[in-house]
């Protein structure tokens, strides 16, 4: 990825990318935002880009400088992973080394994920070298929110909220690794805005199986005469009720995004076909119950009981398709 994938995802997001893209970073960056926006691939992306010797396009990913950023071998590349604890001595010793010249004579970068995890005594050691940092010499840290680190680390960093990505950004992240567009569309619709989540649930399996069998059952109904035979077919699913939740509401954004851009998909089949063919009321009636089931399911009512209450709703709103 490019500094250029991420200039959509706030303004100070876009600032930042445009400060290192510059060459003139902040000294101190705390990314913060929920598990799963790519927080550390944004914070990967600006130090990569630091090394990378392409004027524009940067990090161009092939470079030599880049090549070994990439292969975790770029020597003035510093990194703390996520990890329950990070301690002073550790920090100390990061001190200690970046006391030395930069191998490269260049930039030199620090990248801290999850910067909540420093215990208090490693986050003072670490406040000096934040307010004066070695020159050309850039600190990332990330956290789930600002709160999680001292008030005295965040009055040195530039605080900068990674909001969670919009569907359009997941996909297009997907299809960056490679993956197929429609499959990137169909998990960027559950991903609820997480990068990571997108990738884990790119690479299940299970639940891509367990995803056509929800599909079909819900293709199958078209009146409420049908909902026992429903009822039933998704009744095994107990242990996977938030999954379903999660493909039913998938499967109706999905075609609430269709209907919003005016794409009729008229060579949808299944449950797909069925979708396209409704309102955006209907739609949107639909995936209030899909949420409602998930609320009902968080106050311990039955699976059985949820999932029946969405079905009727779904065969009174007129499923109109037909085979």
């Amino acid at each position: 990825m490019r500094l250029e994938d991420f200039v959509k995802r706030g303004a100070a997001v876009a600032g930042l990318c445009r400060a290192f893209a510059s060459g003139a970073p902040p000294h101190a960056t705390l990314l913060v935002g929920p598990a799963g926006v790519g927080k550390r691939t944004l914070a990967s992306v600006c130090c990569q880009s630091l090394f990378c010797v392409e004027v524009v396009g940067k990090p161009c990913g092939l470079c030599p400088p880049c090549r070994r950023y990439l292969s975790g071998s770029h020597p003035d590349a510093w990194r703390i992973p996520e990890k329950k604890s990070i301690g002073v001595e550790e920090i100390r010793a990061l001190i200690a080394a970046l006391a030395e010249a930069p191998y490269e004579g260049g930039w030199r970068t620090v990248l801290i994920e999850c910067a909540g995890a420093m215990t208090p005594q490693a986050q003072n050691c670490l406040l000096k070298t934040l307010e004066e940092p070695p020159p050309r010499t850039a600190f990332l840290l990330t956290a789930g929110s600002a709160s999680q680190v001292l008030a005295t680390v965040q009055s040195r960093c530039r605080v900068v909220p990674l909001p969670p990505c919009t569907e359009e950004e997941v996909a297009g992240f997907l299809q960056s690794r490679g993956v197929e567009a429609d499959r990137a569309r169909q998990v960027a619709a559950l991903a609820n805005g997480s990068l990571g989540d997108a990738l884990r649930l790119q690479a299940d399996e299970a639940f891509w199986t367990l995803r056509e069998k929800i599909r079909q059952a819900m293709a199958g109904l078209s009146a409420k005469a049908q909902v026992p035979e429903t009822l039933a077919a998704l009744q095994e699913y107990k242990g996977d009720a938030l999954r379903v939740c999660g493909v039913l509401e998938g499967g109706l954004r999905d075609a609430m995004a269709a209907a919003a851009k005016g794409e009729s998909r008229p060579a949808a089949d299944g449950w797909d076909r069925a979708l396209y063919a409704m309102d955006a009321r209907r739609l949107a009636a639909l995936l209030a119950a899909v949420l409602q089931m998930r609320r009902m399911l968080a106050s311990n009512v039955s699976w059985q009981a949820a999932l029946e209450q969405f079905l009727f709703q779904y065969a009174e709103e007129g499923n109109t398709w037909q085979s």
